[in-house]
């Protein structure tokens, strides 16, 4: 094996090369903290589906008094859609649907928004 003028072989050179980039490969998600943009955007989106199957069981049936666990029996929504994603299990969205001045007000919470600040609803009507 042929060493450079510091002694050094190739073989050493590729292998601190190879491990440098596995570990920038191993931390760039939790540097850019990937894995909670992901749950956040999930839990997001989720609360859109749930806001979404609201509204369209408030339309066929005209009954307002419902919960997630209701939508998910009519067929409107997914049992992975009824909970948040970055909590535990049974960790259900919370849904109001309210009538004021004759315009149903539906708002749905993430049961975990005092640990996630970031899973908000923001809808502009």
């Amino acid at each position: 094996m042929k060493l450079n003028q510091n002694g050094i072989g190739i073989y050493k050179i590729l292998t601190i090369i190879f491990l440098l980039a596995l570990v920038t490969i191993l931390y760039l998600p939790q540097l850019f903290d990937l894995n909670a943009r992901e749950m956040t955007e999930k839990c997001i989106a989720n609360m859109k589906e749930v806001k979404a199957a609201a509204e369209q069981y408030v339309r066929e049936r005209e009954d307002t008094r419902i919960g997630t666990t209701e939508l998910v029996r009519a067929g409107l929504l997914k049992l992975s859609q009824e909970e948040c994603p970055e909590g535990g299990i049974g960790d259900k969205y919370f849904l109001t649907i309210e009538n004021i001045d004759d315009e149903l007000v539906i708002t749905v919470k993430c049961p975990n928004e005092h640990s996630f600040p970031t899973h908000t609803l923001v809808t502009i009507d």
